[in-house]
């Protein structure tokens, strides 16, 4: 169902971008990275006969996907930079090409969906008579370091939650306790993004992994009113069975301030 859901997020913003595993974008070759980690152990699970190890990463790797990797492309695949958007599509559909290979002896049936759901005219009609993928090329300073940033991740977001803070309110400051990502501003940028904060400031002398700056002044509580309005008018658009393109007139009661 997770992967299903994937799958349709692609198609709706599907556009003929060619099935691509070469972007340079450091989300785009995380996952590629994550693909060729689960083609590779897959592919050691089966020519060993043990099925439990081939079949188990397909899991990880399908929530790698959805919770983490199309979570943070979705803004990409909505984006007015026609170039960023057509490396998110082309990575997002080389994944699910691939993935459909590896996943086509545990899982026939739906590995055929998805493989024609994505395929090129060009290429085999059936994923069934494809060959099996190989595993190319792992970064694995890429792989942990975003291990890191998920978990500095999960940790605001639950340091969020005991403050009874929303993530659509934006704070200042992060202070983090390691300097593993310092000078590494793609992954600091997706913290930033993620978790809705201005800055992160490493501290190696603090004692818990994450500590939030909770102080809301004027300006960003404006700014968190703005999301919330945004929001609420995406729920509604929802309600209302719209689609991205659907363009409407907006009434906002609403004082002067």
């Amino acid at each position: 169902g997770r992967l299903h859901n994937v799958l349709a997020m692609y198609e709706m913003y599907a556009d003929g971008t060619k099935a691509d595993g070469g972007s340079a974008n450091v989300l785009d070759r995380w996952i590629v990275s994550r693909l060729n980690q689960l083609i590779g152990e897959v592919t050691v699970g089966y020519e060993s006969y043990e099925l439990d190890k081939a079949t188990r990463p397909l899991a990880d790797f399908i929530d790698d996907v959805s919770v983490w990797y199309l979570r943070r492309s979705r803004e990409r695949l909505k984006n007015d930079d026609v170039a960023d958007k057509a490396l998110a599509l082309g990575t997002l559909r080389f994944i699910l090409r691939e993935l459909a290979k590896a996943m086509a002896p545990a899982m026939p049936f739906y590995a055929e969906y998805l493989y024609r759901a994505v395929r090129d005219e060009s290429e085999a009609e059936s994923v069934h008579l494809t060959k099996w993928p190989s595993a190319g090329m792992i970064d694995s300073d890429l792989v942990t370091s975003m291990i890191v940033v998920r978990n500095y991740v999960t940790s605001t977001l639950e340091a969020r939650t005991k403050a009874n803070i929303k993530v659509r309110q934006p704070l200042e400051k992060l202070y983090v306790s390691s300097r593993l990502l310092v000078k590494q501003n793609d992954f600091v940028d997706l913290i930033k993004d993620e978790v809705n904060v201005k800055q992160i400031i490493f501290d190696e002398n603090l004692d818990e992994t994450v500590r939030l700056d909770t102080t809301l002044t004027p300006e960003l509580i404006a700014e968190g009113a703005v999301r919330e309005l945004m929001r609420a008018i995406q729920d509604m658009r929802k309600q209302a069975d719209l689609t991205p393109a659907d363009l409407v007139t907006l009434t906002v009661e609403t004082d002067a301030a």
